[in-house]
């Protein structure tokens, strides 16, 4: 049995610019953070007993004979790419979420990154993060499922971090933001989550976000966007900041990135997210996004300390999630019968450059 734990994320800045259609033409650039909430994949392989060999247990229960009859597109598609059966031998596959899927914090990537990543461990393989999110990156937005959205997920789900990542001619490179100790937990203690509700495939948001104005339209709008990425990136890196400086003029920032991130179409807030956003500053929020493609699902804010007690009084109704940014990325916690080497090989740290 294998049992991989892989982070979701949240994006501050740059979301959009990651998509192939619009990084290949130009430069695509985010700013984010796994975070430590988690999808867990298990991967048991059993002796046969039963007449069907796959069991797979997400937020459905499949069991078949063949990879090919799984519903679960990604789950089909892993399979059929990694044969790890045989005629004797049957597979169960589990998965548990910190999270909701469909809110926005990159849960599909996650579980496709941590499957597999479990699939690799029970063969006995360690695979580099930056392999894992290439492959998850080909399974997703590749071959027959070509899912819309871009590759930020898959990377801070394999690579974990708080980064700034450039995408440009079908590559991604991964820039570390250090901060001290001390600044970055005050940016983490800046941030609030709230689960406004209104869960939503990605993939559609994306799909509709790509057709709904002409491509100048938008394209001026992910060009603006990708500039705010140097630009909070700056405001990160700069050692003449103090703490609360930093926060003030990043949260002001991610405000102005949201009001350019809706005017790109029509769907991607509502009324809803609105009136909820417009709550929270009044209370005395700096700026907020919602996290994913919009719609809903989690509301991402950025606060200065003392302000927490009411905005959390404002937005009473939604709950509160507090995070910390988390620096690995996916990584098997539990592994029973693989090959010594390869489990020691899953507790080195590795340096993502």
């Amino acid at each position: 049995m294998v049992i991989t734990q892989t982070p979701f994320r949240i994006g501050f800045f740059g979301g959009g610019t990651d998509f192939p259609d619009f990084f290949n033409q130009s430069r695509g650039a985010v700013l984010g953070a796994a975070i430590d909430k988690y999808m867990y994949v298990t991967v048991n392989s059993l002796a046969r007993f039963f007449e069907k060999r796959i069991r797979l247990s997400y937020a459905k229960l499949e069991y078949v004979n063949q990879p090919s009859q799984l519903e679960n597109e990604i789950a089909r598609r892993i399979l059929e790419t990694h044969p790890c059966l045989d005629e004797n031998s049957f597979l169960d596959i589990n998965t548990f979420a910190d999270l909701p899927g469909a809110s926005g914090v990159g849960s599909s990537s996650s579980f496709t990154v941590g499957m597999l990543n479990a699939i690799y461990a029970l063969h006995g393989i360690y695979r580099l993060p930056e392999l894992l999110a290439e492959e998850a990156i080909q399974i997703e937005r590749g071959g027959e499922l070509q899912k819309t959205g871009g590759w930020q997920d898959q990377v801070y789900a394999a690579c974990g971090g708080f980064n700034k990542i450039i995408f440009s001619q079908n590559r991604f490179h991964i820039e570390p933001i250090c901060l001290s100790y001390e600044k970055k937990r005050a940016l983490e203690s800046a941030c609030m989550m709230f689960f406004i509700g209104g869960l939503r495939s990605s993939a559609e948001m994306q799909t509709q976000t790509f057709h709904e104005n002409s491509k100048d339209h938008r394209n001026q709008r992910l060009e603006k966007l990708c500039e705010q990425v140097d630009d909070a990136f700056s405001i990160l890196t700069n050692s003449h900041y103090t703490a609360s400086e930093m926060i003030e003029r990043f949260g002001k920032l991610l405000h102005y990135a949201w009001e350019v991130k809706r005017s790109i179409a029509s769907h991607i807030s509502n009324p809803h997210v609105d009136a909820v956003y417009a709550k929270a500053l009044s209370a005395g929020a700096y700026g907020g996004k919602l996290c994913g493609a919009g719609g809903g699902g989690f509301l991402l804010l950025v606060a200065p300390p003392e302000k927490r007690p009411q905005i959390t009084q404002a937005l009473s109704e939604h709950k509160l999630l507090d995070i910390a940014f988390q620096e690995h990325g996916s990584r098997v916690i539990y592994s029973k019968s693989c090959h010594p080497q390869s489990v020691s090989a899953q507790l080195e740290p590795v340096l993502v450059t």
